[in-house]
């Protein structure tokens, strides 16, 4: 397959979001709005300044958890006594230690549950006790877990995160940015398990020896009946302390579309919600434009072949069209993708493509080209092309005149020889 690039298609659309004019109203310190299926920024503020996450951190730590369990998710977990053990004088200098002013699932020391339960704990009820025991049965230690949660996001392309406990409750070091969090967010949608457990609102807790059982609720006032619900929302995680205020990670779809909004550092609980709907609600009163980058009437596209008396030339049995939304106008490259064809080449056949890619690489669209009129052999390619045709035919048929020659001459020459008289 011959390949071709041609040349970036710069697509001079109107930007007819009007994202930028809520920003001076947003109550966040930092924030950003992306597409969660493709990653495009349709807005940001500031969004690689250092935040502190706060729970949005326990994002990070259960689609982790979740893809290292996988095929485990119902084993039976004890909570240990390092996971559960309180900060004090002596430990406080240990990020991961809980304290009662912090949010909890309720585990008791030596309380058992299945692995699926503490996730639901983690995400819904926010425990950062849910969090230490979910580290310290994956890795032994929650110091050892860190590591390799922060191993993992940087895997991922986090490069402005890093953590020091599971759970977020805060620690000077403990910082990552919007943009981060809406990027390791879109990682984890695409789990199965994460997006369900994200956009739960109840989830039982079992009956233990340590505990009555009991229903685990959502934080996340988008996705429950109130002031602030939001009837697109699908999750994802609330998050707050004093040092870095109200934090929210949210995620809506609609009409196919799927968003994630991000907005750190709210000194008001209540308005992340409001920004976060406003976001949405202003991105998803966007229409998609079609724009039409080659016509199967007017464009046409040449590949000289070896061998072939003049250049093919091919066209579009249709128009080439993109769709796409104006706030996340793409920059695209048009690359021809040439078939290996054989001479002589007809009108109306196949002979490649052409693909609309992105800076990225992604295949946006992609036509079949077809020859435009018949391509024939050069005279020279003819004559080389019967010769290569006939060449073995001749071999042989020269061959066999030469083995019939031999037979009737060395036939003649018997005759003369028996015909000689005796003496």
């Amino acid at each position: 397959m011959k390949i071709k690039l041609l040349f970036p298609l710069f697509l001079f659309g109107f930007y007819c979001i009007n994202i930028e004019a809520l920003a001076p109203n947003l109550g966040a310190k930092s924030a950003i709005l992306i597409n969660a299926q493709t990653g495009v920024v349709l807005y940001e503020k500031r969004a690689h300044d250092p935040a502190f996450p706060a729970s949005t951190t326990k994002i990070a730590t259960a689609i982790y958890s979740i893809e290292k369990m996988q095929g485990r998710l119902d084993e039976i977990v004890c909570a240990q006594p390092d996971a559960m053990a309180q900060r004090s004088s002596k430990s406080g200098d240990l990020p991961y230690r809980l304290t009662r002013d912090s949010s909890l699932m309720g585990l008791k020391l030596g309380e058992e549950l299945p692995f699926r339960v503490l996730l639901y704990g983690l995400m819904l009820c926010s425990g950062n006790d849910a969090g230490n025991v979910i580290a310290h049965h994956l890795s032994g230690s929650i110091p050892r877990f860190m590591d390799e949660l922060n191993q993992y996001l940087r895997s991922k392309g986090l490069k402005e995160t890093q953590f020091y406990n599971p759970h977020g409750y805060h620690y000077p070091e403990h910082v990552t940015t919007a943009y981060d969090l809406a990027k390791i967010t879109q990682y984890a949608l695409k789990n199965p398990l994460f997006s369900e457990i994200v956009k739960t609102i109840r989830y039982p807790r079992p009956e233990t020896a340590h505990n009555p059982s009991w229903q685990m609720v959502q934080s996340n006032k988008l996705l429950k009946p109130g002031a602030f619900y939001y009837p697109y929302a699908i999750g994802v995680k609330t998050g707050f302390h004093t040092p870095g205020g109200a934090n929210l990670v949210a995620a809506a779809e609609k009409n196919g579309r799927k968003l994630i909004a991000v907005l750190l550092g709210n000194p008001d609980k209540d308005r992340r919600f409001r920004d976060a709907i406003a976001l949405f609600e202003e991105a998803f009163a966007e229409k998609k434009v079609d724009r039409k980058l080659f016509s199967k009437g007017a464009d046409s596209f040449s590949y000289h072949l070896k061998d072939a008396a003049f250049p093919i030339e091919a066209r579009l049995k249709s128009d080439l069209v993109v769709c796409y939304y104006p706030s996340e106008e793409p920059q695209l490259k048009a690359r021809l993708l040439w078939d290996k064809c054989l001479l002589p080449i007809q009108e109306e056949s196949p002979v490649g493509s052409i693909e609309i890619v992105t800076e990225e690489g992604v295949v946006v669209c992609r036509e079949r080209l077809f020859a435009f009129k018949d391509v024939e052999r050069t005279r020279m390619a003819q004559i080389l092309f019967l010769y290569q045709s006939y060449k073995r035919q001749l071999f042989f048929g020269f061959g066999g005149l030469l083995i019939v020659g031999g037979i009737l001459f060395s036939a003649q020459a018997s005759r003369k020889k028996s015909s000689k008289p005796k003496s």
